[in-house]
């Protein structure tokens, strides 16, 4: 079993970024949690190792300049390895298929993070996806 000791959040929403780093600071304290709003700066600091690349990306897949899914293709063409969980407001079909298209994408959960979901899929790491109604 992985432990998460190191995560980063990439959201271009600096609320939802303090807010889950917060909770995931007091579900996680040992955990090292830091956040990111610009998807582009932080594949430079990977890709120039200014900084170190974590056990963990939380990444939502709607931002600017450099969405989710170019963020992903970015890590692969840098040979960043590190696993990812999408979290995401999008609870489309169509994306929660094309994440189970990447083999580090480990799930998709649909915002807010929770402290259910902490547990079940940080610290427990059941990584099933996860059930939305099709209605």
């Amino acid at each position: 079993m992985n432990n998460f000791n190191s995560i980063i959040l990439v959201d271009d929403d600096d609320i939802n970024n303090m807010l889950n780093r917060q909770f995931l600071n007091f579900c996680m304290p040992q955990a090292d949690i830091r956040a990111f709003q610009d998807a582009i700066g932080l594949i430079e600091l990977l890709r120039l190792n200014k900084l170190s690349t974590p056990d963990l990306i939380l990444l939502d897949i709607n931002m600017p300049e450099m969405n989710g899914w170019e963020f992903l293709e970015q890590l692969d063409q840098h040979n960043i390895h590190t696993q990812v969980m999408i979290l995401s407001s999008s609870i489309h079909w169509d994306d929660i298929e094309k994440a189970q298209q990447y083999d580090r994408v480990l799930c998709y959960l649909e915002k807010p993070l929770t402290e259910e979901k902490i547990v079940h899929y940080l610290q427990e790491q059941n990584f099933t996806q996860i059930e939305l109604d099709s209605n």
